[in-house]
């Protein structure tokens, strides 16, 4: 993620087995949060998140929370913004969760979370929708979607 939007993205992507994921055989999508949409997560979630990798501080329910955070950022398959054409399309993130990406009469694509299967991180539940922003990035083995907010469940 060379673009300059993802930093704190990836350093949440770093502390997680998200990007060996990213980095292996597969194609993905990623919807991920920009630096400011990464400050949307609870800053007791965040603090809890910085501290995993080898810290004394991190729990396991920490490391639990991380992964399952950045797994509901990723989707199998590259999905383009000309295969989101449906008013309503259903996706399914790495952690089970299903993303309802849906297009507004303004033509502005948004992301929730379509059911509540899979791990979340600490019953949070965000019923905003996230914004797809532009440009939208390509990658070697996919696409990143950029979003405002991160996702939270």
């Amino acid at each position: 993620m060379a673009d300059g939007r993802f930093a704190s993205f990836m350093e949440l992507l770093e502390r997680s087995p998200g990007l060996n994921l990213l980095r292996g055989a597969g194609r993905f999508t990623v919807f991920a949060p920009t630096d400011a949409g990464v400050t949307t997560i609870p800053a007791t979630l965040r603090a809890g998140f910085t501290a995993v990798p080898g810290g004394s501080s991190a729990s396991a329910g920490d490391a639990g929370s991380l992964s399952a955070l950045v797994n509901l950022h990723i989707v199998d398959g590259v999905h383009p913004l000309s295969s989101f054409t449906a008013p309503s399309t259903l996706l399914r993130s790495r952690n089970g969760t299903g993303l309802k990406v849906e297009r507004t009469p303004q033509d502005t694509l948004h992301v929730t979370l379509a059911d509540d299967v899979g791990p979340g991180v600490g019953g949070i539940n965000r019923p905003s929708a996230a914004t797809i922003l532009m440009p939208v990035v390509m990658a070697a083995n996919g696409i990143i979607l950029p979003i405002d907010v991160a996702l939270l469940k």
